[in-house]
């Protein structure tokens, strides 16, 4: 098959072109998500139209001389400006994706070509990505990418809850933690700002990370570029935190929404600081949070949420409130040196 690739810039492609990009994004979603409705093409394209401050952000396409589009890949990567990039200067993070009638031409390989060399421009060392289907850990594999954590996507389905057991875990944290209280948020206080941001940071990287090697450092500033970069795209992302007697975060969880994907919501990071663990805080949030979700949002069918295998506590508590594994979804890397040789290029 004859293609190009191309730098994809969604600012600058006229409108004609997104119908184009739909046909191909489309066509990707239904193969892995056969059952699912179509995600908005508006929320799509606001979000390809964010900006994506303190980082390197790249996206390519695949293009046939009859201007379809039959793959497209992405690079990630910290900039110098972001408070995560001293941690994680060595690495990026990418995705590549093939038309699936488009298979074993050889435009996976190009994509990943151009990836590499991505990497190389910015200094990276160790590529790390992922997939959710069997053609994509083959062809990782292929290159020698090793398994860094093994994961899924979860999935809750709103009629399957047992809604007399989550007011009972709500009660029931209240009990068990006299003294504490939960607050909520969509921008964060100022005046907790750095302590909500440490305790952000200590979730996200006290969850287990397999071999994966990047590891976050969120502080107030980035934290408030993704509150505006979420507003911007159109994400609502509703924080819950638990507050001690002497006013200390103790744990969180968090949610995000689009109204106009409306049946779903996804909930993200969940966690709670070890000393503060072993009296359902994390219950108390998690269902604190779907009690709110009902009530705010009836239109929601669907909770969505990621897990790493590891990951048994929070497992625990999914299963109990009914969530179900609905696909996997592994992380590997790449040492960019070994891809440069596997690939022949430079």
């Amino acid at each position: 098959m004859e293609y190009d690739i191309i730098e994809f810039k969604p600012k600058e492609v006229p409108d004609k072109f997104w119908e184009r990009f739909f046909r191909f994004s489309e066509a990707c979603f239904k193969f892995h998500n056969p059952d699912d409705p179509l995600p908005n093409r508006d929320a799509i394209i606001q979000r390809h139209k964010s900006d994506s401050p303190h980082s390197y952000f790249k996206r390519f396409l695949a293009v046939t001389p009859e201007e379809k589009i039959v793959g497209r890949a992405y690079f990630w990567g910290a900039a110098e400006t972001s408070p995560e990039y001293e941690n994680n200067k060595n690495l990026c993070f990418v995705g590549l994706e093939v038309l699936p009638d488009c298979w074993r031409q050889g435009i996976g390989t190009s994509l990943l070509k151009t990836l590499v060399k991505e990497a190389q421009t910015y200094g990276r060392t160790t590529l790390e990505t992922g997939t959710n289907h069997d053609s994509g850990r083959a062809f990782l594999k292929k290159y020698g990418a090793t398994l860094s954590i093994e994961g899924a996507e979860n999935r809750l389905e709103m009629k399957d809850i047992d809604w007399n057991m989550m007011k009972s875990w709500v009660e029931e944290g209240r009990k068990r933690n006299e003294g504490a209280s939960l607050e909520s948020f969509v921008e964060c206080p100022e005046e907790i700002l750095d302590e909500f941001t440490g305790m952000y940071t200590e979730a996200i990287n006290m969850a287990p990370q397999g071999d994966t090697e990047f590891r976050s450092n969120i502080d107030g500033k980035l934290r408030r570029e993704y509150e505006k970069r979420n507003k911007e795209e159109g994400w609502i992302n509703y924080t819950l935190i638990s507050r001690e007697k002497d006013g200390r975060i103790s744990g969180m969880t968090e949610i995000y929404y689009d109204p106009r994907d409306g049946y779903k919501v996804h909930q993200e990071l969940t966690g709670v600081r070890p000393e503060f663990r072993g009296r359902g805080r994390g219950k108390w949030l998690k269902a604190h949070m779907i009690l709110y979700i009902k009530e705010i949002y009836p239109e929601v069918t669907r909770i969505i949420t990621g897990n790493a295998e590891s990951n048994k506590a929070m497992l625990s508590i999914n299963e109990r409130m009914g969530y179900k594994k609905y696909k996997g979804g592994d992380g590997y890397k790449f040492k960019i040196d070994d891809l440069v040789t596997r690939l022949n290029t430079s």
